[in-house]
């Protein structure tokens, strides 16, 4: 099982290695929950879970199908984006900046 690592406001993500950041996405009128990868575990997973749909309802089920994906990929970390980072919608095919 995963280590998740609650990040406080300002921490920041480790530049190597291989994580999943569960990261609140910002919707009108609703959040959604997606699992980001680390650049290294992205030819392997894809860049964003689940890909081009809506995301998990609540923490507790992306934690949990985070957990999954780590025991799968042999993922030792799991971090949680503090709730005042909010991402904008990803869209597959679209390269932002």
């Amino acid at each position: 099982m995963a280590e998740v690592v609650k990040l406080k406001a300002g921490d920041a993500l480790p530049q190597a290695g291989e994580f999943l950041v569960v990261t609140r996405l910002s919707r009108p009128r609703v959040f959604e929950y997606f699992i980001d990868v680390s650049p290294s575990l992205e030819p392997k997973v894809g860049r964003r879970l689940p890909p081009g749909g809506p995301g998990y309802a609540s923490l507790e089920t992306a934690l949990h199908a985070a957990q999954e994906l780590a025991e799968q990929h042999h993922v030792p970390t799991i971090y949680v984006q503090h709730e005042s980072i909010l991402v904008r919608p990803f869209y597959p095919g679209i390269n932002l900046p």
